[in-house]
């Protein structure tokens, strides 16, 4: 263990700077929480008018402490931290955990003073956690360093499971709620305004933290995804996974982009494919973050998409069924193994999607017969198990048959528990069984584990900076300048060719598209700026005429001279392809059905870019939009290869050392199978 970590899971010795007397204020509480909840290492209460605080001697500066010390917890005011920091690197102290706010939550001038703090922090060769963080509470340690109220419970159940939040309150408000059900937790962070310290290093810290078999994450914000993405990969490969809750699904406060694709990525929708390819698990309600672990403990990711759902009631497991089939997973019915095993107590059950042991599951033997063939049949991938009443009454005939069972399974087994099941729930907590409480939190739970995918080689060389407050010069590129850059990723591009105000077409063969070609139209079609199926030399004239004319009325000063002129491309189908260099998680790749409502519909695929092809197939069959040219009810199929193939070459935008900001194509036409595919309109954003 480093001296890094220990210092911060496991101190000897902490200083608590701003100790008061009074145990029941805020600055008071860490020290009484300490002694209440058997820290065994050396309390140094820091008060400069008092001799002993709480009966402990106390002392009047960090810098007047007689001994080593590991970690300070400050709490002085934002102005007499600097000071505070600067003593503990004097005394050698590694961490000071910052309680105190008032730095970058507060706005610009909270920022500067941050960032000051900061550098005296690096100047004096102290880490910081925080500031505004609600402390550590180490239940296996015995590390009590929070204000936080929580810990007026008498005993904290230690666990295996590790948790770091941007929140503080959700440390008390997840400890409080897992002992209700007998989970308990390993580590519990409050990252705070993450100065320097952040969810990334944690991670890693967490991974090799032997008291930690899993991971959980309270996110309001990305930062530093290049260190967290690391390190979840690093997790991964050890076998710990991680799981996260984030805020932010609704649109409020996405930046508007010029394109489609910056629409459809949107901030969430980046962060769920940054996810995807590192291999955390995102769910959707806050009780499924500390039910769902033991439904991973051991796993990997599953190789199919169906599940066994087994009940002692039909009316509270339709209510798991329901939303499992609404999040796309294939709820199967009682394999033959299963009716062969229930003939051998003379009972049949129904063949829909509900193995239904309503009416004998509660005999001796019958559910944990019935469950043990379930799980090693080959028809199913995970299973759900629910029981009625007697998870309330009588554990013993169908919950302790879950324990036996899953305890020498090999796949996933969870449980919904339909009444308030309290001795139920902590009977299969202590079995390390995933219990549910309700059947959203069990339905989330189930969607995440088959959502969950083995992390993705990192291979875009692009590093976000995120201390950045310059914003980039941007420089639209004109179509033809973008054709040009998508033909040179190999991607091919219709023929078209750059005209006057004379309409002269030289080298196409009509029919054809004119566009205005300008930079300050990334619009066209609502500009009134394209003019489709131009037959001839006096139609295409009179189209040039009427798009100066449309341009004209909307933008005055626009001057048009110089046109684009495109051979007619026809095929089975449209599609966009897009990229972008989302500013929380770097370059993300986006497949969505082609045309002028692309962001409405919001039926996109996105990925972290550079893709593989295998990757750019899986988004072309999860895009409902293009289902016509993967030959829908006997459509004509479309060139799956070539648009896949593009995809791919588009992703590619990654590896530049200055990629573009936003990169489009829309649409994509997509010939028939064999044919290859043309992009005929593109916009592109370069950053200076």
């Amino acid at each position: 263990m480093s001296d890094l970590v220990q210092a911060l899971l496991n101190p000897r010795r902490v200083a608590l700077v701003g100790a008061s007397a009074d145990p029941t204020k805020n600055t008071g509480r860490p020290q009484r929480y300490l002694k209440s909840h058997g820290y065994s290492g050396n309390i140094f209460p820091i008060n400069p008018g008092r001799e002993e605080v709480q009966g402990v001697r106390a002392y009047k500066s960090v810098a007047d402490i007689d001994s080593e010390c590991d970690q300070a917890f400050i709490m002085v005011p934002s102005d007499k931290v600097f000071e505070a920091v600067e003593q503990c690197g004097a005394k050698g102290i590694q961490v000071a955990t910052i309680y105190s706010d008032g730095f970058a939550e507060t706005g610009a001038e909270g920022i500067e003073k941050q960032n000051a703090l900061l550098a005296t922090a690096r100047q004096a060769g102290v880490r910081l956690l925080g500031p505004n963080s609600m402390g550590v509470i180490c239940p296996a340690s015995q590390l009590t360093l929070s204000v936080n109220a929580v810990l007026e419970m008498d005993n904290l159940l230690p666990g295996r499971i590790g948790l770091i939040s941007q929140s503080g309150t959700i440390l008390g408000t997840l400890l409080s709620r897992g002992a209700a059900r007998g989970i308990g937790f390993s580590r519990m962070l409050s990252v705070g305004n993450e100065a320097d310290i952040g969810v990334g290093e944690l991670v890693d810290v967490l991974v090799d933290d032997p008291e930690t078999d899993v991971i959980l994450l309270f996110l309001e914000a990305l930062r530093d995804t290049a260190t967290l993405a690391e390190a979840a990969r690093k997790a991964f490969a050890v076998g710990k996974p991680v799981i996260a809750y984030k805020l932010g699904r609704s649109q409020a406060g996405q930046a508007v982009a010029l394109s489609h694709s910056g629409a459809l990525a949107g901030e969430d929708k980046a962060v769920d494919a940054f996810f995807l390819a590192t291999g955390i698990l995102r769910i959707e309600t806050l009780e499924s973050l500390f039910e769902m672990p033991p439904l991973l403990i051991g796993q990997t990711p599953p190789k199919g998409m169906r599940v066994g759902v087994m009940t002692t009631t039909g009316g509270g497991a339709s209510t798991v069924v329901d939303r499992l089939g609404a999040v796309g997973l294939d709820v199967i019915a009682a394999p033959e193994a299963v009716h062969k095993r229930l003939s051998d107590f003379d009972l049949k059950i129904g063949r829909g999607p509900l193995i239904d042991l309503t009416m004998a599951g509660t005999r001796e033997g019958v559910y944990g017969a019935a469950l043990e063939a379930l799980l090693k049949s080959d028809a199913c991938d995970a299973v759900v198990c629910v029981v009625g009443s007697s998870a309330q009454f009588h554990p013993e005939l169908a919950v302790a048959p879950i324990v036996e069972v899953a305890r020498k399974a090999s796949k996933p087994v969870a449980a919904f528990m339909v009444p308030q099941a309290d001795s139920s729930l902590r009977l299969l907590a202590d079995a390390g069984i995933a219990a549910f409480r309700t059947p959203e939190a069990c339905a989330d739970s189930m969607r995440a584990f088959f959502a969950w995918r083995e992390p993705t080689a990192q291979t875009s060389k692009m590093a976000i900076d995120e201390n950045s407050t310059t914003p980039d010069q941007l420089t639209t590129l004109n179509e033809a300048q973008s054709l040009e850059l998508f033909a040179g990723l190999g991607i091919p591009v219709v023929k078209h060719a750059v005209v006057g105000d004379s309409g002269l077409v030289e080298g196409l063969s009509f029919p054809v598209v004119i566009k205005a070609l300008s930079a300050d139209l990334p619009h066209k079609t609502e500009a009134g700026a394209v003019k489709l199926n131009i037959q001839n030399a006096e139609e295409l004239i009179r189209a040039i005429r009427d798009i100066k004319s449309a341009v004209a009325a909307i933008k005055p000063d626009l001057k048009l001279d110089t046109f684009l002129a495109e051979e007619m491309a026809r095929g089975v189908g449209e599609a966009l392809i897009g990229f972008r260099v989302d500013p929380q998680v770097g370059p993300v790749v986006v497949l969505a059905p082609g045309g002028i409502l692309a962001e409405v519909y919001g039926d996109s695929a996105i990925r972290m870019a550079p893709i593989d092809t295998a990757t750019a197939k899986d988004m072309i069959a999860e895009v409902k939009g293009l289902a016509p040219i993967r030959g829908y009810r006997n459509l004509p199929m479309g060139d799956l290869d070539a648009l896949a193939e593009a995809l791919v070459n588009l992703s590619k935008l990654a590896n530049e050392d200055t990629p573009p900001t936003e990169a489009e194509i829309n649409p994509l036409i997509v010939g028939a199978e064999g044919q290859g595919v043309t992009a005929v309109d593109g916009l592109v954003i370069l950053r200076s």
